[in-house]
């Protein structure tokens, strides 16, 4: 059996991490698919889809999970809403179920007869990629709320400059 998690992993965190381990209790496989491709460079997205394929890669080999059970995935959005769940089964190896704690997502799923099941979260509050982020450019502790791997990758790419400059700027190609 297979699990799928999805999100946009800006950046990945504890319990992001966290749900990575309890799909593998629950499942033989777990697919990570890292949605938003497509965008990076901006303030909610500011990772590149690489950059978070090396940081998920990075933080499952450090909790020292078997690899060869975690498919790591970029998939780009589908803007038709009705066709997603059909693109997402095309665009990903099988899954027998989602695992997703967004009720709108398991709506849609739901609706075209997908299972979804509602994970046990960490405390949404301090493991939330924007808070973090937020964390990062203001010089707070942001380190306990990600994996080490998460920490030093971000650290070597100064992802605190990155944030910081995208932040200030007045350029934002996703505002109409």
């Amino acid at each position: 059996m297979r699990g799928l998690m999805m999100g946009r992993f800006q950046p990945f965190h504890l319990g992001h991490l966290e749900l990575v381990k309890q799909i593998l209790d629950q499942c033989d496989e777990v697919i990570i698919a890292i949605t938003s491709a497509q965008f990076n460079y901006l303030e909610k997205d500011p990772f590149t889809a690489g950059e978070r394929i090396e940081m998920i890669h990075n933080s499952l080999k450090e909790a020292n999970l078997d690899l060869k059970k975690c498919f790591v995935i970029s998939i780009e959005n589908q803007f038709n809403i009705a066709t997603w769940s059909s693109y997402l089964q095309s665009a990903l190896p099988h899954f027998d179920k989602v695992y997703s704690g967004n009720d709108y997502v398991s709506m849609l799923l739901a609706d075209s007869g997908i299972t979804v099941v509602k994970p046990e979260f960490l405390d949404r509050k301090q493991y939330n990629a924007t808070k973090i982020r937020s964390m990062i450019i203001s010089d707070e502790n942001w380190k306990e709320s990600v994996p080490n791997a998460v920490y030093e990758f971000l650290t070597k790419i100064d992802a605190k400059n990155r944030l910081s400059v995208i932040s200030k700027s007045d350029t934002n190609p996703t505002k109409h």
